[in-house]
């Protein structure tokens, strides 16, 4: 499964004319939802993307040990992406920035996880220096799980040419690591170049997945190793606004021998 949990904050998130700042009781009533969510669905593994480990936005709760402890998959891996001291955005008045940011992404399992790999992705170039500073950094987490080597990715959302850039990382990520999945926000289409469609596969939900509010966009995704799972499917859970994405759940029969 993958799920871009929008730190718990959901339809506004990213500082959007929505935006303001909430409660503890909202971040702690939101992650208590999905963490039942995901144990309701009973994943064998969860990709997340935009979790929380220390930020003020979010009270300072580390969001991966709160899914973890909540949904029952108490193996877990984090990333962390973004770490800034202070983050002025969005706005000019101090009591709606995000202040102190310690934030990426994170892995949840039944089994136990072996980290393999962490990419910081490049910042888009159009950028200045002082706005990449304090600019989110994008990521791929390869792990090994019951012997599939899987990646967590979050990609660009705001710059087409970086986003390029990206996904060429992440192709030639699939053949260095032999990896046999790669899920999560590909904040567009899951490409891969002509020579890898023999090996590899790309899977889009069968409905949107952002905004949750008004699903249109099918962000999250997968890529495959044909000869490691058969017998695929996508589904998209109804989970409201938790988030401002909805979750992908995908059903498959794996030839990966633990």
């Amino acid at each position: 499964m993958t799920w871009n949990i929008s730190y718990a904050y959901g339809p506004g998130s990213e500082g959007d004319e929505r935006y303001q700042p909430k409660s503890p009781k909202h971040f702690e009533t939101t992650l208590q939802a999905m963490g039942d969510t995901i144990k309701k669905l009973d994943p064998d593994i969860v990709l997340l993307q935009e979790v929380d480990f220390y930020s003020k936005r979010s009270h300072f709760e580390n969001q991966l040990d709160h899914l973890a402890r909540r949904s029952g998959l108490l193996y877990r891996s984090g990333i962390v992406t973004w770490d800034r001291m202070y983050v002025p955005y969005p706005g000019l008045r101090p009591y709606r920035q995000f202040g102190r940011i310690r934030s990426g992404g994170g892995i949840l399992s039944k089994t136990q996880i072996e980290p393999i790999q962490n990419d910081l992705l490049a910042k888009p170039r159009e950028n200045s220096g002082i706005y990449n500073y304090f600019y989110v950094q994008r990521f791929l987490q390869m792990v090994k799980i019951r012997g599939m080597n899987l990646c967590n990715l979050h990609l660009e959302a705001f710059s087409s040419d970086n986003r390029d850039l990206h996904l060429v990382r992440l192709q030639d990520r699939l053949t260095e690591y032999g990896l046999d999945l790669a899920g999560g926000d590909f904040n567009g289409e899951a490409c891969i170049r002509a020579e890898l469609q023999e090996a590899f596969q790309t899977h889009k939900p069968p409905k949107g997945t952002f905004p949750s509010d008004a699903p249109l966009q099918p962000l999250d995704q997968f890529v495959v190793k044909r000869e490691s799972f058969s017998n695929i499917r996508l589904e998209v859970p109804d989970t409201g606004t938790l988030s401002d994405h909805l979750p992908v759940l995908l059903v498959a029969e794996s030839s990966c021998k633990a």
